[in-house]
């Protein structure tokens, strides 16, 4: 009994899988395990080439079988009702794009771009082989070589405006760090005179600014007591005026003399009376005078 209901049971089952839904999700779930490893695969590798970095190069065939992957598992309907869409996480679209940015970020495209990876790593094996052939004269007998690497990843830079592929940033990095810091090649010429000028001008600076304030408040002070000390500079004006108009004011208009007479004025008038009466006394007196030794003349 136990016999036959096993037997039932795998035919069933062998049934089930023979129908077309049934062989939908059985190749959904081989395309998610294919894509699965592929992630995998893809992480390890990034993981191994972190440092130093050459994630672009070591890991692009992870990348593209991871690419394939998960286009498979996309394209296909079925699989695409099940394993898409379904929830807010959306893990099997999140983990890809998470994946796809790391590969982006690093501008790993450009390194497959007209190939300048591989003119880049030639430039550099070169400059390395002459590195361990000379050693002790590296700066003098490498220079040629760090100069047509240095100038072939500047004009990279020019042309895609910075987005370099990460592994040769970090190669590049590390060539200009060691050339510069470890073998010391990279020598900087300071100018003591330039720096001396430059500090002496900043010194004087503050004392230019305050000898100016200084003068300008004194000059402003000087004239301001020199205006309250000296009044007259604010009284001959008035009165120069006024004398003027006073003697303007005596002389007669030349337009009014012959219609206008000028009348006298009172004080004018009592002068001209007092001296007519004093003459007129003197006057009579003389006359008594005349008539009296007249009159003793006759006596």
């Amino acid at each position: 009994m136990n016999m036959h209901s096993a037997s039932f049971a795998a035919g069933l089952l062998l049934l089930l899988s023979s129908t077309p839904s049934g062989l939908a999700e059985n190749i959904c779930q081989k395309y998610l395990r294919e894509l699965a490893q592929n992630q995998s695969v893809f992480v390890q590798c990034s993981t191994k080439h972190s440092v130093p970095v050459s994630l672009c190069v070591g890991c692009e065939e992870p990348f593209t079988d991871m690419h394939l992957s998960y286009m498979a598992l996309r394209n296909e309907k079925n699989c695409t009702d099940i394993y898409f869409d379904k929830d807010r996480i959306n893990i099997v679209s999140t983990t890809q794009s998470i994946l796809v940015g790391l590969w982006t970020k690093a501008y790993c495209d450009d390194c497959y771009s007209n190939n300048h990876s591989y003119v880049f790593d030639l430039k550099k094996r070169d400059f390395e082989d002459c590195l361990r052939e000379h050693k002790g004269e590296e700066c003098s007998a490498c220079l040629l070589e760090y100069l047509d690497l240095n100038g072939f990843y500047i004009s990279l830079d020019k042309k895609n405006n910075g987005k370099i592929c990460f592994d040769m940033q970090d190669a590049m990095n590390r060539t200009r760090a060691h050339w510069s810091k470890d073998l010391k090649c990279c020598h900087r010429e300071f100018d003591y005179m330039l720096f001396l000028v430059v500090c002496g001008f900043i010194a004087i600076l503050p004392i230019l600014f305050y000898g100016t304030t200084f003068f300008l408040t004194k000059h402003q002070e000087r004239n301001y007591v020199t205006i309250i000390e000296d009044p007259r500079s604010s009284n001959d004006g008035p009165s120069t005026n006024v004398n003027a108009n006073s003697s303007s004011a005596d002389l007669p208009s030349t337009s009014s003399v012959a219609t206008c007479p000028r009348v006298p004025s009172p004080k004018t008038k009592l002068q001209v009376e007092g001296f007519t009466s004093s003459d007129d006394s003197d006057l009579e007196e003389t006359a008594a005078e005349i008539t009296s030794k007249k009159h003793d003349k006759s006596e």
